[in-house]
């Protein structure tokens, strides 16, 4: 993890990042949590506007700003592609960030689950995967963050993590919100009157 001002680019290069190994051994090993959103019905996943679930569109800027590998080289996603986040420290979209790095672990392309998972890599405040994915039940649709994960650097063990294991509650609570706004902007045609 590096900390830098907000006010420079990124520091953390995709060549620098592709080197890093992850910070964890086993995922299932670590703390499970599931959060999610249930957004309407609107029949199956596919016939949803989620483009942006794989643009990385998943944090509010305020929290997070991120540069990924596939959009930099305008391709599509896929496994091994490095995110570079830039997590803002307080999050208020300017002052400090931590910046490390997280790289594609899986693709989820399963009839009624759309997302991916990414998994942490050296350096970073936390350890483990993390899926992110919208998935169909019943004709419901409901945007999921799946993790295996816990505190890694020393930040964020302060206080036997207390602190850090909050925030990223709150976090998650502000990704869903975020989520939730992005899908309906983006599948107006499909909410019913």
């Amino acid at each position: 993890m590096k900390l830098v001002p907000c006010s420079l680019g990124p520091s953390l290069t995709f060549e620098q990042a592709q080197s890093l190994s992850p910070n964890f051994s086993r995922a299932a090993t670590l703390p499970e949590k599931t959060s999610e959103i249930a957004l309407g019905r609107f029949g199956s996943v596919s016939s949803c506007r989620i483009d942006f679930l794989f643009a990385y569109d998943v944090f509010p800027r305020f929290l997070m700003r991120a540069e990924a590998q596939w959009i930099r080289e305008r391709r599509t996603m896929r496994i091994g592609d490095i995110i570079v986040q830039r997590a803002f420290l307080p999050p208020f979209g300017f002052g400090i960030c931590a910046e490390f790095a997280v790289r594609i672990s899986a693709l989820i392309t399963e009839p009624s689950k759309l997302g991916f998972a990414y998994e942490t890599l050296a350096g970073h405040l936390e350890r483990g995967v993390s899926e992110f994915y919208f998935e169909e039940r019943a004709g419901e649709v409901f945007f999921v963050v799946h993790t295996h994960s816990e505190p890694a650097h020393w930040l964020s063990r302060l206080g036997r993590g207390v602190f850090s294991v909050r925030y990223q509650r709150w976090c998650t609570q502000q990704a869903l919100k975020h989520v939730k706004q992005r899908f309906y902007r983006d599948n107006e045609r499909l909410i019913p009157s």
